[in-house]
């Protein structure tokens, strides 16, 4: 098998997030630090894939771990700022997911753009201000019920709301 050129940055890139259980632990750490047990529930992931897909995260420098529980030892997990970097790769390949992969079920989140206090649909602006949506100015949240019109169409990723999130847009 040959080996993908590293002179591409996608290549290198693809090596380390190109993963479906990956994407979706990124998508959780986006929302707030977790552990463990949480990231399983929230992904689905089967604990050998998680372990091993975190494990990856950690030796990239996207994830740090940090132990809350010495016996038996646990960690939370958060991104670190390279792994923060990556939120406006992820806000697009939520737009591309609603926009080329439509489905009639709503997605579980939304997101709100802070600075005008509206729904938007995923991207590098603001669809209700046309502002840029960057990590600092934009919450995650639940679907709301499907009474609202707008939560079929949003999706979203609230950061924690830590000093280096907010510095790190």
């Amino acid at each position: 098998m040959k080996t993908p050129d590293t002179s591409c940055p996608i290549a290198r890139t693809a090596r380390i997030i190109g993963d479906e259980w990956v994407l979706l632990v990124l998508r959780e750490l986006f929302r707030e630090p977790q552990r463990f047990d949480d990231l399983q529930k929230r992904t689905g992931a089967a604990t050998n894939i998680l372990a091993s897909r975190l494990k990856r995260l950690v030796e990239a420098g996207l994830v740090e771990k940090e132990p809350y529980q010495a016996r038996p030892l646990r960690y939370a997990y958060q991104l670190t700022r390279r792994g923060l970097a990556l939120f406006p790769a992820l806000l697009e390949l939520m737009r591309f997911g609603m926009e080329w992969l439509p489905v009639d079920t709503p997605p579980p989140f939304r997101l709100v753009h802070a600075d005008c206090g509206k729904m938007t649909l995923p991207g590098q602006v603001c669809t209700a201000c046309g502002r840029p949506v960057k990590l600092g100015n934009v919450r995650m949240l639940p679907a709301e019920p499907a009474a609202d019109t707008c939560a079929a169409h949003a999706v979203a990723a609230e950061p924690a709301a830590t000093p280096e999130r907010s510095g790190a847009a």
